[in-house]
């Protein structure tokens, strides 16, 4: 389940995200129930308009040995009725430029997410399709290959206990302020595979989007943390500038950072995430510089 999490917070960064107003409603005179607040949260996830946006990311990445890296990237996404669709150009270090990550998330919920990626110093395009390449780290990160693109729904996966509601402090279309968030307990459903078994995720209360989770361990320990912030207005929608990923057990952290996005018009055409043309794929056709393109 972790992966599906990082998966849409990933997909937030392309600029798809909840529209402002447009929190789901429950139609009972108490607050929801826990589970009721997972769907929802759910529903808001999955409620992204089609279309293509390209964005520039950078992920500042600590190591548990203390030690840091920044890279930067060109994410360019699409998203239609047959799925969403995400190639990721390596900008820097320069010694990586050239590198793509290309990922295929079906609409079909029966269908699995392809992944590919292509070494510019190889010339190679190489499907990723064993556990081992899936689960590798993503550009040096504490995220893995398969947590890239796509969207997640926790309802499946968990059930949810309304622990109470807590005020969260983020920066919140422009200003340092304090969302009422539903605290909700997570517990794994008995027949689900999951990476952590219990939990807490804090959902905000008018707009139902998730801002931040706590993920325990087999041995009941806090191991993961997901924190959102920066929340921005984007071509009708609210999506977070910085998505903060963090093993509290080994001390590694990844901050995602947006530092510009774009809605792109006409649409980005479908031979541009054709895996067999990522060797001839030049960024600067749709406006991005890149530092080894001659």
């Amino acid at each position: 389940m972790m992966r599906k999490i990082l998966l849409v917070l990933l997909t937030l960064t392309v600029g798809w995200g909840a529209l402002p107003g447009a929190g789901g409603s429950v139609a009972q005179d108490g607050p929801p129930t826990g589970d009721e607040i997972l769907a929802l949260a759910a529903e808001e996830s999955s409620f992204v308009p089609e279309g293509s946006r390209i964005s520039i990311i950078e992920f500042d990445i600590l190591f548990p040995d203390g030690t840091t890296q920044t890279r930067t990237f060109a994410f360019f996404g699409k998203r239609d009725e047959t799925g969403e669709k995400l190639l990721i150009y390596f900008l820097e270090p320069e010694l990586e430029c050239g590198t793509i990550f290309l990922s295929h998330d079906p609409a079909d919920p029966d269908e699995d997410t392809r992944l590919w990626l292509f070494l510019s110093g190889l010339g190679q395009v190489k499907e990723l399709v064993s556990e081992e390449d899936r689960n590798a780290s993503f550009a040096g990160s504490n995220l893995q290959n398969d947590q890239v693109g796509g969207g997640f729904d926790l309802s499946e996966d968990y059930r949810g206990e309304l622990l109470g509601e807590e005020p969260l402090a983020v920066r919140w279309l422009g200003e340092e302020t304090q969302r009422v968030a539903y605290k909700v307990a997570l517990t794994r459903r008995p027949e689900a595979e999951v990476d952590f078994p219990t939990g807490t995720v804090w959902v905000d209360k008018e707009e139902f989007l998730t801002l931040k989770g706590d993920f325990d361990n087999e041995a009941g320990e806090l191991e993961q943390t997901i924190t959102l912030d920066d929340f921005v207005e984007f071509a009708g929608d609210i999506v977070p500038n910085v998505i903060v990923v963090e093993n509290v057990l080994d001390g590694s952290r990844t901050t995602v950072l947006t530092l510009e996005r774009r809605v792109v018009e006409p649409e980005l055409p479908d031979s541009l995430f054709d895996p067999d043309n990522l060797k001839d794929f030049n960024p600067e056709d749709y406006g991005v510089d890149s530092p080894c393109v001659p």
